[in-house]
């Protein structure tokens, strides 16, 4: 069997890197991710793709408009749908929104606000029951685990308990103490219970009354 032609598994790789971009939700693609790097330079010589930031390519013309597959996910677009690569085989990563740095406008502006000076690994800014990470090219977002940010819990709970201010004040601490305690123990610790009728969740930071 004669081996495919240059024009041949470039046409392939552009069909690749068109596919990878629309799905991955960043609209480009990481030039290293690409498997066949003769076809990513003949692609580059011809003018098929091009780079937009150093190490990531793109495709000079829009990828084909194909139905994507119902993935029974919900389409908020510019909002896109990603999902992390898997570490290891027993690893099951979990789904998130995800809306590049040009799209940024969408968002409200508390969330730009917090998002804007956010670290890579900071805790998620929790905002109408959704929490927000800032990560490479954009933000990321997932429903909220609970249904309050602390913020908003402490605001409830004020409502409703008259306790004198040093005591609001030690128990604002033994929360603040209680989620330095579990800081990235999520996975051993899903949810914790701060109280008889509070629930903490690590993973994001947020809280529910039961």
């Amino acid at each position: 069997m004669s081996e495919k032609s240059i024009s041949e598994r470039a046409k392939e790789t552009l069909k690749w890197i068109q596919k990878e971009q629309k799905t991955n939700g960043l609209g480009m693609v990481e030039s290293t991710n690409v498997p066949d790097q003769n076809a990513l330079r003949y692609l580059l010589r011809a003018g098929d793709v091009y780079e937009p930031q150093h190490g990531w390519i793109k495709s000079s013309a829009e990828p084909e408009n194909e139905e994507s597959a119902s993935s029974g996910l919900p389409d908020h677009r510019p909002w896109n749908w990603r999902t992390p690569k898997h570490k290891n085989k027993k690893d099951k990563p979990e789904p998130y929104e995800f809306l590049p740095y040009p799209d940024w406008e969408v968002l409200p502006s508390a969330v730009a606000e917090a998002l804007r000076p956010m670290g890579f690994a900071d805790v998620s800014y929790l905002y109408e029951g959704y929490s927000y990470r800032k990560m490479a090219g954009g933000a990321l977002r997932r429903k909220m685990i609970g249904t309050h940010s602390k913020e908003a819990m402490l605001s409830e709970l004020k409502l409703k308990d008259n306790r004198s201010e040093e005591k609001w004040a030690k128990f604002e601490q033994d929360i603040v103490d209680k989620i330095a305690e579990y800081k990235g123990k999520y996975k051993q610790c899903p949810e914790v219970q701060i109280c008889p009728n509070i629930v903490y969740y690590p993973k994001d930071g947020s809280f529910s009354f039961h």
